[in-house]
């Protein structure tokens, strides 16, 4: 045998498969920088403040969906509704205009009429309808509350069909127990309803007395306007029996249009994965919706949600590239989600493809601020399908770069929700909420792009092994937001990656309760006055049982052992 021979041999393979090996890791390496450089790029110029914070129906907002809509068409995907753009329309605010009346007509032994001064007397409340007038006789309903439950019904033996009903602000004996069973039918959107289901063509809201808190007279541009008039009035006393009032409540509500942006990749298959993200943020903070309390300021929306979109376009571009031909691939840059999900809700009920048609939904929604030490990505929706936790066993990932944790709920407040309450199931990749949040500091400099860059690895994973699946859906033990009415906040952000017993938080907001409190950054809530609290849903569970004003021992876990704070509301 040649030694000689075999040892040249065996040498050349080592250097040759080391110089393979090399190779591919450079190639590697310029594929990275070559993402990492188009992301910064993407997110450079939707968090810039030519685009003064992508309000939607903003110019700023179109420049982005425009933008978008261009990526999309480079990157070989067919442009949908309209030249990409899928279009609604949004209510930008609501405000009673000076034609709103209430007016007695008549009193018991006189005849003139008697009017009221508009946002001095009585205001409109948010479901007051946009438009409608009543003159009718006035009929007191006490609280206005009925419950088959709790066996009350103040409507019994009042005739008020075609009648305007007068009624008190929350129920009897609130002050004295205000965690009652009865407060779950005393708020005003309840006492509305009830009123229009017993036939009244107009509502007035009065306090019983005048240390109650009066009604805010803003009103909610998201809420659905009803077809009768609905009124506070500044008075404790109820009407005189026989009275005849007008109600006129005439309401400018003006509107934009904001702007999805959504494309398609065909491989003519039954089913269709959607990737979405939304483009949108809070540009001024002309709806309130910022944490920061100083000088107007443009909310340039780095991470919230510059990055998640950033992450789609090179997704859209990628799969091209990996031999996805089992599904079809629609890519939706959502607009409105900041205004409550508006886009995506808007979407579902006007799908641009069979809604029958798809497979499941991926949902970016702050991809790009990973915790530098913690490196945790959250998962949230695994348990909207059953196969989700199959596919995440088989993940080949570094816990050096990115630790993955995951929670089951399909709801939440991003664009994936809209698409679970249709029964399909959804994942929402985030990494995670920082300080800058809803503030004007949420800028790209502060992007952690090896992050970024390391999270889109492993979406494009649950990506690759679902390819030839079809995913069936599961329903989720959720938090019900119907049944969560919040009348006091804590002023904290709760850290969503923290999988263990309590809630901890990741912020504590200055001047508000937590930090006059002492409560601090790391702190893990574990009980808030007798509610113990395990999770974030025991959490939200335990605000609702407090009011303003309210002072509660709150239990917290700290490094250096466990203490009770006087929490005030």
């Amino acid at each position: 045998m040649n030694y000689t021979r075999l040892y040249k041999i065996l040498i050349f393979s080592l250097v040759f498969a080391s110089t393979t090996l090399v190779l591919a890791q450079s190639r590697q390496e310029k594929r990275k920088k070559e993402s990492i450089e188009q992301l910064q790029k993407h997110i450079k110029y939707l968090a810039s403040d030519e685009l003064e914070g992508r309000q939607t129906g903003s110019p700023g907002e179109q420049l982005s969906a425009s933008y978008i809509a261009n990526e999309f068409k480079k990157n070989g995907l067919t442009l949908l509704g309209d030249n990409g753009f899928q279009k609604f329309t949004m209510t930008q605010f609501r405000m009673a205009s000076d034609e709103c009346v209430l007016r007695i007509n008549s009193m018991p032994g006189a005849g003139e009429s008697i009017p009221f001064e508009l946002n001095k007397d009585f205001y409109p409340l948010s479901p007051t309808c946009d438009y409608d007038s009543c003159t009718a006789e006035v009929v007191d309903v006490g609280y206005g509350i009925v419950s088959e439950k709790l066996e009350k019904d103040e409507y019994a033996g009042a005739e008020v069909e075609g009648k305007i009903v007068a009624m008190r602000l929350g129920y009897f004996g609130q002050s004295e127990n205000p965690h009652s069973e009865l407060a779950n039918f005393a708020d005003i959107n309840t006492k509305v309803n009830t009123a229009i289901s017993k036939g009244a063509v107009g509502v007035i809201l009065f306090r019983n007395d005048t240390n109650e808190k009066a009604p805010s007279g803003k009103l909610n541009r998201s809420v659905k306007p009803t077809q009768i008039p609905v009124f506070y009035f500044a008075k404790t006393k109820p009407f005189p029996r026989g009275l005849t009032v007008t109600m006129k409540s005439k309401v400018v509500a003006p509107t934009a249009i904001g702007h999805n942006v959504v494309a398609f990749k065909n491989n003519h298959r039954k089913k269709t994965v959607i990737i979405c993200a939304h483009h949108d943020h809070i540009g001024y903070n002309e709806y309130d919706n910022s944490r920061y309390r100083g000088p107007q300021a443009i909310h340039n929306g780095a991470d919230d949600n510059a990055s998640g979109v950033a992450a789609m376009i090179e997704l859209s571009k990628q799969v091209q590239k990996w031999g996805l031909r089992k599904n079809n691939y629609l890519f939706i840059a959502f607009s409105g989600e900041e205004l409550g999900l508006l886009g995506s809700k808007f979407f579902t009920k006007n799908p641009l493809i069979p809604m029958d048609k798809i497979n499941y939904v991926i949902n970016i929604d702050m991809l790009g601020r990973l915790d530098s030490s913690k490196k945790v990505l959250t998962i949230n929706g695994v348990g909207t399908s059953p196969l989700w936790k199959d596919v995440l066993s088989k993940l080949e990932n570094d816990t050096a770069l990115v630790k993955v944790a995951t929670t089951e709920s399909g709801l939440g407040p991003s664009d994936h929700a809209s698409f679970y309450l249709e029964d399909k199931p959804v994942l929402h990749f985030f990494s995670g909420q920082h300080r800058d949040y809803h503030t004007p500091d949420d800028d790209e400099y502060k992007i952690n792009y090896e992050g970024l860059y390391n999270s889109i690895q492993i979406i494009k994973q649950m990506i690759c092994h679902t390819k030839k699946k079809k995913l069936t859906f599961s329903k989720t033990k959720d938090i019900s937001p119907g049944k969560m009415r919040f009348k006091v906040t804590l002023g904290v952000m709760p850290d969503y990656s923290f999988s263990g017993e309590g809630m901890r938080i990741d912020a504590v907001t200055k001047g508000r309760p937590a930090e006059k409190a002492g409560l601090q950054r790391d702190d893990i809530v574990i009980q808030m006055g007798d509610y113990k609290v395990k999770d974030m849903m025991s959490y939200m569970s335990a605000l609702t049982k407090f009011k303003k004003g309210d002072t509660v021992p709150v239990t917290v876990s700290r490094k250096n052992g466990t203490f009770t704070a006087k929490v005030t509301f």
